[in-house]
């Protein structure tokens, strides 16, 4: 085995520590007389002892200098490092592409630009090298994305071009099932989507608080609508196919509950209400929502039918007495009386 320089020098120290012993045992014995071989001997010990005395001293002036320059050294290193990284910054790694690989030399993650527009990209990927997670931006706004096994989409957190935020839920065939998201005015919405991708149901939260749910056929027309009209006033809506209201329940502001029934062309023909104060009535309107025929009961039981003319104008009315009587009085055009009974 190869020793050291420091071990070198240990073993000559320990040379000269012999050779010192050995000149003062002759020199002991010289006191007492030694013959002039062992005389001969002690000079030759003594002057060896000189020269390994005069070794260990170089030595030691050699490992002195060597400190010094080494200290020297890792100062000029020191003082070199420093005014470098004055000068030097790191700069941007640049590439189009960073893969991550496990063991065996599978893919686990990617971080690529791609895409026609440069889209930046993150993906995960299981043991069998399919991506299964992807963050990144696309179409201009960021996204996060969860994938199945074949590969396909099942959940999606993105931001609209305007900003707005959606999460989008997906079915085991790529179809879009559900959604939720705000709108640019600041709404809420969340809708279901059958197998088509179309939507049959949704919730919604205008920024002015009224909320509506509303169903939706296959052509992806409204056909019922719950929700709150202005005023924080509840109603329900029938639409036909061509979206025209046939049905509609609604409360006016003055507390009135009315039923009303239109026509293929979104007119009201028919009403039916309760008013404030009691009163039931049924009203009768033409094509061009004039009343023609009303039907109402009093709060005290008293009935009443009134017919009018084109202009709303009343020309015949039947009714009860509050004594039970029967009443009939007829109007012209002008409103004049023709018949009244009883007079």
């Amino acid at each position: 085995m190869t020793r050291t320089r420091r071990s070198w020098f240990s073993e000559w120290r320990m040379a000269v520590a012999v050779a010192g012993l050995l000149v003062v045992g002759a020199e002991a014995q010289s006191d007492q007389g030694m013959d002039p071989a062992l005389q001969a001997a002690q000079a030759s010990v003594a002057r060896t002892h000189a020269v390994l005395m005069d070794m260990v001293e170089q030595q030691q002036q050699l490992e002195q200098r060597s400190q010094l320059l080494l200290v020297v050294a890792l100062a000029a290193l020191a003082l070199a490092g420093y005014a470098t990284y004055g000068r030097w910054r790191p700069g941007p790694v640049k590439a189009s592409s960073f893969i991550l690989q496990g063991r065996g030399g599978r893919t686990r993650a990617a971080l690529r630009v791609a895409g026609a527009r440069d889209e930046a990209l993150l993906e995960f990927m299981d043991e069998h090298g399919r991506s299964v997670a992807t963050v990144g931006v696309a179409e201009a706004a960021p996204l996060f994305e969860l994938r199945d096994q074949h590969d396909r989409p099942r959940v999606r957190l993105a931001l609209s071009p305007d900003g707005s935020p959606m999460l989008e839920l997906y079915d085991a065939a790529g179809s879009q099932r559900a959604g939720v998201g705000l709108t640019e005015d600041g709404g809420v919405g969340l809708g279901l989507y059958d197998a088509q991708k179309q939507v049959r149901a949704g919730l919604g939260l205008g920024e002015d608080g009224a909320a509506t749910l509303n169903f939706l056929d296959a052509a992806g027309q409204c056909r019922l609508r719950v929700g709150m009209a202005p005023q924080e006033l509840p109603e329900v809506r029938l639409n036909d196919a061509q979206g025209h209201v046939r049905g509609l329940l609604r409360m006016r502001p003055d507390g009135m509950v009315l039923i009303e029934l239109g026509d293929g062309e979104g007119s009201v023909r028919t009403m039916f209400g309760v008013m404030a104060e009691g009163t039931s009535i049924v009203g009768l309107m033409d094509a061009e929502q004039r009343f023609r025929a009303g039907l109402g009961v009093s709060p005290d039981g008293r009935p009443r039918l009134d017919l009018f003319d084109s202009k709303g104008e009343p020309h015949a009315s039947l009714y009860l007495e509050g004594d039970g009587s029967a009443g009939l009085k007829l109007l012209s055009a002008r409103g004049e009386i023709l018949y009244k009974s009883p007079q």
